[in-house]
C-alpha cells in the first residue's frame, strides 16, 4: 500500500507537482473552491465593534433567561477543521460538555484557513513568518498542559510547503490537489447530515493529532465504522452520487461562521458570539453558565474522561 508521510510532500514544492498517490484516499468528485466570500457587514463581531471611539452598531446580547433542562438545553456551534491540532486540542472538553451538561455543540466541519484563504499565488498570505514552528511548537506543549496525548500529523492533512522553516513560502496548493482534506472534510459533512459530527470528529481526530497509530489515513475506514448507525462505504458512495448535498454543508457552516465575524476554528459560538481557539473555552463555559447552563442528570454519548483542567475544578 501506497503510504504518503509528511517528508515525502516536503520535497514537492511546484504547485504543478502532483501529490503523491495515497491507496488509502478513495476518488471523489472535485470539490467547489472554497475560498471565503466576504463576511456579512453585520456581522457579530463588526456590529459590536466597540473601541470607545466609535459608535456601537448594536448592543451585546442580554444572557438567556429561560430555564434550561435536558428537554430545553443550550444551542451553540463549534466550526471545526480536521487540520487544526487546535481543534483536537478542545475534543476533550468540547465532548465532556456535551456528554453532561444540558447544551447541544455542533460541530460545524470546514476546510482549514489556509485553503479558505489562499490566493491566486497558492500562498497562504498571513505574513506571520513565525507561526509555524510556533505552531509545532505550542501545539505539543499544550498537550502536555491539557494531559492529551498529542503528535503533529503525519501525513499532514494539508498539503503545504512548510519545509524548511526558516525558506519555507507556505504555499497552499489547490483543493484539487488536497486528497486529505477533502475526503475528511465531506466524511465529517455526512456525519453532520446524520447528526453525527461529534462522534466523527471523536472517532478520526485522535488518529490524526493523537499519536495512537501509524499513518492515520489507513484508519480512517474504521474508526469511521465504529460510528454507531454509520457505514464508510455508504458515506463514500454517497459523496460521489450527491456532492452537492455534502459540499453545501461546509459552505453552510462558512456561512455560520462569517456571520460571526470570524474566521479561525475552533470557533465556538454561542448567540451568534464568537470564542476562537482552544485557550477560550473557559469564557465560552463562562458564557454558557451566564445563559443558566445546567447539568444532565444521565451522561450521553459520545463519552469521555473527565478533563484535567476543567473550569470548575
Amino acid at each position: 500500500m501506497s503510504k504518503v508521510r509528511r517528508e515525502d510532500v516536503d520535497k514537492l514544492t511546484s504547485m504543478d507537482a502532483d501529490y503523491p498517490h495515497d491507496d488509502a484516499v478513495p476518488e471523489l468528485p472535485p470539490v467547489p473552491d472554497a475560498v471565503n466570500p466576504p463576511p456579512p457587514p453585520d456581522n457579530w463581531n463588526w456590529s459590536r465593534f466597540n473601541d470607545d471611539i466609535h459608535p456601537q452598531r448594536k448592543p451585546y446580547d442580554p444572557p438567556l433567561t429561560d430555564i434550561v433542562t435536558e428537554e430545553a438545553p443550550l444551542k451553540a456551534d463549534v466550526c471545526w477543521s480536521m487540520r487544526s491540532p487546535y481543534s483536537y486540542l478542545s475534543l476533550q472538553r468540547l465532548t465532556w460538555l456535551n456528554s453532561n451538561y444540558n447544551v447541544d455543540i455542533s460541530i460545524r466541519v470546514i476546510f482549514p484557513v489556509a485553503v479558505r484563504t489562499r490566493a491566486d499565488s497558492g500562498k497562504a498570505g498571513s505574513g506571520r513568518w513565525y507561526k509555524w514552528a510556533d505552531t509545532i511548537n505550542d501545539t505539543r506543549r499544550m498537550g502536555q498542559y491539557e494531559g492529551i496525548p498529542f503528535r503533529f500529523a503525519n501525513p499532514d492533512p494539508i498539503w503545504q510547503n512548510t519545509w524548511p522553516t526558516e525558506t519555507a513560502d507556505f504555499m497552499v496548493h489547490p483543493l484539487e490537489k488536497q486528497p486529505y482534506i477533502t475526503w475528511l472534510t465531506r466524511l465529517g459533512n455526512y456525519a453532520e447530515l446524520h447528526e453525527k459530527a461529534i462522534d466523527y470528529v471523536n472517532a478520526v481526530s485522535p488518529l490524526i493529532w493523537g499519536g495512537h497509530v501509524d499513518h492515520w489515513p489507513d484508519h480512517v475506514r474504521d474508526a469511521f465504522n465504529s460510528i454507531d448507525g454509520l457505514d464508510y462505504d455508504e458515506a463514500i458512495q454517497f459523496i460521489r452520487d450527491h456532492p452537492e448535498k455534502v459540499d453545501a454543508v461546509w459552505q453552510h457552516n462558512q456561512t455560520i461562521q462569517l456571520n460571526a465575524g470570524h474566521g479561525g476554528v475552533p470557533l465556538m459560538i454561542f448567540q451568534n458570539e464568537p470564542f476562537f481557539g482552544q485557550d477560550r473555552f473557559d469564557l465560552f463555559y463562562w458564557r454558557l453558565r451566564q445563559s443558566g447552563l445546567t447539568k444532565r442528570k444521565i451522561a450521553r454519548a459520545p463519552f469521555t474522561t473527565k478533563p484535567l483542567r476543567w473550569p470548575d475544578g
